[in-house]
This record gives C-alpha cells, structure tokens and sequence, in this order.
C-alpha cells in the first residue's frame, strides 16, 4: 500500500473515531472528555496506518487529531438536531455510532471511501452553517 492508501485508510479511521465519540451529542464537561478521547484516538489510528506501511506515523498524529475533532464538532451538531427533533427520543445516537464503525470498517478494506465520507462531513457542515444563516435572515432585513 503507498502513503496515498495508507494515509486514506488513516483518515477514514481518524474521522470515524471523531464520528462515533459525536454521536452522543453531548456538551459540557462529559463533551469535552469524548472530543478530547476522539482527538487521541483519531492521531493514534491515522499514525498507526502510517507507520504499518513504513512512513513517519508523526503527521498522522496531528491530521487524525484535527480529522477526528471536525467529525466530532459537525456530527454532535447534527446529532443535536436529530435528537431535539425526535419524539421518543429515538436511536439517532446508536445509527451514528453504527454508521462510524462501518465508515471504520469500510476504510479498512477500501480506503479510498474516507474522501468520500470527508466530502459529506464538509457538505454537512457548510449546508448546516447556511442553513443557521438563512434561519433569521427575515428579522435582519426588517431593520
């Protein structure tokens, strides 16, 4: 496998790290504890992949670092809406979790797809933010 894969194969590891502490969409003290764990766990993994095909596992450290904080800032904000939305309180958290253990898995055997998972984490992002923009766009024009 060369740097390309490997490094693939790393941020999908790193972003489904990010991904499943997010899940619970919790904040405070406890949020900070799981966005902390998925940094840790995110550099550990995209260095891992690095270093079992023979290249320098330290910038693996610091990609799967940031890697694993933007999954987990995007997903707890979505997680957040799914739940406020849910009647019951629902499953979305467990169907998070499950969707980053696929992304994990699916990393593993065909590493390519993290690019893809990383396009549809910064497409959520940016349609969430332009959708908070837009949401008092009315009030702002009645000035």
């Amino acid at each position: 496998m060369d740097l390309y894969f490997a490094a693939c194969q790393g941020l999908g590891l790193a972003l489904a790290a990010g991904v499943f502490s997010g899940a619970s969409a919790r904040r405070g003290p406890l949020g900070v504890l799981l966005l902390i764990a998925a940094m840790i766990g995110g550099g550990a993994l995209f260095g891992w992949s690095l270093d079992q095909e023979d290249h320098a596992a330290w910038p693996g450290f610091v990609a799967g670092a940031a890697a694993a904080a933007f999954a987990f800032v995007v997903v707890r904000g979505f997680a957040e809406g799914v739940q406020a939305r849910a009647q019951e309180g629902g499953y979305a958290g467990a169907m998070i979790a499950l969707a980053a253990l696929v992304l994990a898995g699916i990393s593993l055997l065909l590493p390519p797809v993290s690019m893809l998972a990383f396009a549809a984490l910064l497409w959520l992002y940016f349609a969430r933010r332009q959708h908070a923009a837009r949401k008092y766009e009315g009030l702002r024009t009645l000035r």
